[in-house]
């Protein structure tokens, strides 16, 4: 965790690791049951177990007034994403931690803190480095709203608004639906619903009622096949239109219904005729806020004469009457089949804040983001994309000089390219962070080898071999040095036990011919035929050439 100063009057402290998000636990409820906005997708069962799976990604901003042992006031869940654009370059984007799943996001404040706690957010994240902001389904007031985006300078920020219209079927989901319940299922019947709603939905809960349909709701020993039974049925019907996307939601639903369940926050109800399951409701329990949120449904196609919608939603509203809830909320979505439950609309804002330049603020990537950034960096270099991954590597060494395995890469890639002068100012800073790699001291050495710079190069592979005594490449790139010194029975000698050996490191792959081709030459030096024709290796031209 760490904290950021935001004055006198707030304080944000980042939180990344778990053991520090549990502390964080007590403030996370206390907060959540005073905030007349807050709403089940950012309590602490629905939203934190979502978020572990993206461990790496996820951050927690939390606030305070004063003094660091004074109590949280707001606490914003974010969660951090990399991409690539077009050109090659990474980038990294801003989601709320809720993303993909929730359908609503936001923050959670002490009412009379929330202005000054959202503008000390906004101040903070506009530090950070990332090229796009996405603020998605948020559910916020716009006094809220507008204390945060008021952090984020125009000269640097663009802001733009969105619509969460579906192409195929005009449904808006920026528009949302929610029944306010009465005290008695009855007084929903008669007051809220119109006759022809009404009617039907008695009729079919008296079939419920009589045995001839039965609604079953899922438990510790049903629950995983009542999910899969849904999404079966959600899939059928779905499945087409979702494309390439498809695999992909089911699988992000079945994780969270199934972390829902486990929490104590999923009701799900299955329709039965018989032993055939026509339909299942998927919905989430908020006990603090005294409401009931519709999540997903899935029904039997070939079922047309029942009502399946109907009797669920019914079955669920009762229960929630029954249960002193006191809203049953259809979530986003203005679908026809909503209006006739009795709803009231509100809406989510979606919008993103970028910066103008398309690149990360400060031009620098997140921290949280590197060791991702050099996976897929690695990836690119092994495809061979060279000046990619080149990129690649420069940036994350803009963020952080001493990334190792960044310095490694660039020093292999500049080293293969020929550019060996560069190559070697990384590797200089690479030994310095990890002088106990005999990889890092062979790859210098080699780096000073190219640029003739023997002695040092020498030395560099005696701290590889101190190291790896029996890594046979770094043996034979000494005995070359040596050579170049003329130090030639030393390389020899190095040599001649090379090939004597059994090598063990398969990728060297013809290093022992290479050995004996350089053993037979070195030991040509010796013979005076060789030196007649090569004088230069005469100690005593040596000595006369050097007097001039």
């Amino acid at each position: 965790m760490s904290s950021i100063g935001m004055g006198a009057q707030m304080q944000v402290d980042v939180i990344t690791e778990i053991d520090e998000l549990e502390k964080l636990h007590a403030d996370w409820d206390r907060l959540y049951e005073v905030d007349p906005e807050a709403q089940l997708f950012v309590s602490w069962n629905w939203l934190v177990p979502y978020m572990r799976h993206y461990k790496g990604t996820w951050f927690v901003l939390a606030a305070r007034p004063g003094t660091p042992d004074a109590p949280y006031v707001a606490i914003l869940p974010l969660r951090m994403r990399t991409r690539m654009n077009k050109t090659g370059l990474f980038f990294n984007e801003i989601n709320m931690a809720g993303n993909n799943a929730a359908d609503y996001t936001g923050a959670i404040c002490a009412p009379e803190h929330a202005e000054k706690a959202l503008q000390a957010f906004g101040r903070h994240v506009a530090q950070m480095g990332w090229s796009r902001l996405n603020l998605e389904n948020l559910r916020m007031s716009r006094e809220r709203i507008f204390a945060f985006i008021g952090q984020f300078s125009r000269d640097i920020f663009a802001l733009s608004e969105f619509s969460r219209v579906n192409s195929a079927d005009n449904v808006d989901n920026c528009r949302c639906f929610a029944a306010t319940l009465p005290e008695s299922f009855d007084t929903y019947l008669d007051d809220v619903l119109g006759t022809n709603t009404r009617q039907r939905l008695r009729r079919f809960l008296r079939k419920v009622a009589s045995g001839e349909l039965r609604i079953a709701r899922a438990d510790a020993s049903t629950y995983e096949r009542d999910i899969e039974t849904l999404l079966e049925m959600w899939r059928i019907k779905w499945g087409a239109r979702k494309g390439d996307r498809l695999e992909a939601i089911m699988s992000t639903n079945r994780r969270v219904l199934r972390d829902s369940f486990k929490a104590g926050t999923l009701f799900l109800p299955t329709l039965w005729q018989g032993e055939r399951p026509l339909g299942a409701l998927a919905v989430f329990v908020d006990p603090v806020k005294k409401s009931l949120l519709f999540f997903m449904a899935g029904r039997d196609e070939e079922a047309r004469s029942i009502p399946v919608g109907l009797i669920l939603h019914g079955h669920c509203i009762k229960l929630a009457i029954e249960n002193g809830f006191a809203t049953y909320d259809f979530l986003r979505g203005d679908e026809p089949y909503k209006f006739a439950f009795g709803v009231t609309e509100s809406r989510v804002n979606c919008a993103a804040i970028y910066t103008k330049n398309g690149s990360n603020v400060g031009d620098r990537l997140d921290p949280r983001s590197l060791d991702t950034v050099f996976l897929e960096v690695t990836k690119i270099h092994q495809a061979g994309q060279l000046a990619r991954a080149e990129n690649g590597y420069r940036q994350i060494l803009a963020s952080d000089p001493l990334h190792a395995r960044a310095l490694y890469g660039i020093g292999q890639l500049l080293a293969a390219k020929g550019d060996h002068r560069e190559a070697l100012e990384h590797l200089v800073t690479l030994v310095a962070i990890d002088p106990a790699s005999f990889k890092v001291w062979h790859r210098l050495g080699c780096e000073l080898q190219a640029l003739s710079r023997h002695d040092g190069a020498i030395n560099a592979f005696r701290q590889a071999q101190a190291l790896a005594a029996d890594f046979a490449p770094t043996r034979f790139a000494l005995a070359k040095s040596l050579a170049a010194l003329e130090r030639v029975d030393e390389a020899i000698e190095i040599l001649t036990g090379l090939i004597g050996e059994r090598l063990q490191v398969r990728s060297v792959g013809n290093l022992r011919q290479k050995a004996e081709a350089m053993l037979q030459s070195l030991r040509q030096r010796g013979q005076p035929s060789y030196i007649m024709m090569n004088p230069q290796l005469n100690p005593a031209f040596r000595r006369v050439q050097a007097a001039f």
